[in-house]
């Protein structure tokens, strides 16, 4: 298998992010839940929690944010071929095209320069995509690749199949923009609901804490609040599946 390819740019600013909001909200549990130092317990489980969220969002980032150079690096190859470029000079051809927006230390176009590398070494086209494809993030290279391999083996339409790809790819992210945009404002009721809980009990907290005294530094009111807090910790999980809108 290919090596996965060094990722750079702003690689560790989800991992500051999710520590920075795990400690924030543990702290915040602490003083809301337990009013107990031993309340501060909860910061390396929300920081673990943040993190992996925070690190599935930043790999669907990538994900989309790939997909979207794959579709425009297929029409710069569909481009080259029109003008009568053989698919292995369309390869690079491509990348120069890519060229214009991005810039050369971009893992997708590294990515497409290891292509180029194989093929001079004397691997053929397809199957280089195939090793790409084992590598990407986005699952329709290797959707690419599959046809790709079985078309150049057959003698199929090349150029049709880079069209072919490029609609059902372009398809899919108009349909997905579609429902994102149908979803926003469930996803930001599902924010605020989420928040009430908190405010509630910070409205309590400061202006009507004898309400709130007989749930602290007792058993009783300890298994009170850890079972409001798991309770409410699994609803919200339910909330992010259903709001949830990803390739």
């Amino acid at each position: 298998m290919a090596k996965k390819p060094k990722r750079i740019g702003k690689a560790l600013d989800w991992k500051v992010i999710a520590i920075g909001k795990g400690a924030g909200l543990g702290a915040l549990i602490a003083w809301l839940f337990f009013q107990s130092v031993w309340g501060l317990l909860c910061i390396p489980v929300c920081v673990g929690l943040l993190w992996k969220r925070t690190k599935k969002q930043e790999r669907q980032r990538r994900q989309e944010k790939e997909q979207e150079y794959f579709v425009e690096y297929l029409g710069f190859l569909k481009e080259a071929l029109l003008v009568g470029y053989s698919l292995e000079q369309a390869v690079g051809e491509g990348k120069k095209g890519m060229l214009t927006t991005l810039k050369e230390n971009e893992p997708f176009l590294q990515a497409v320069t290891r292509l180029e590398r194989k093929m001079q070494l004397g691997t053929t086209v397809e199957t280089v995509f195939s090793q790409w494809a084992e590598e990407a993030l986005c699952e329709d290279v290797g959707d690419f690749a599959e046809v790709l391999f079985i078309a150049k083996r057959t003698g199929g339409a090349v150029q049709q199949v880079i069209e072919n790809t490029e609609q059902v790819i372009r398809d899919k992210q108009e349909t997905l923009r579609y429902i994102r945009s149908v979803m926003h404002s469930r996803e930001y009721e599902a924010k605020v609901m989420k928040c009430m809980p908190f405010a509630m009990l910070i409205y309590l907290r400061l202006f009507m804490s004898d309400f709130l005294a007989p749930l602290y530094h007792n058993a009783v009111g300890v298994c009170v609040m850890t079972v409001v807090l798991v309770i409410y910790f699994f609803l919200s999980l339910a909330v992010d599946k259903v709001t949830a809108v990803s390739l």
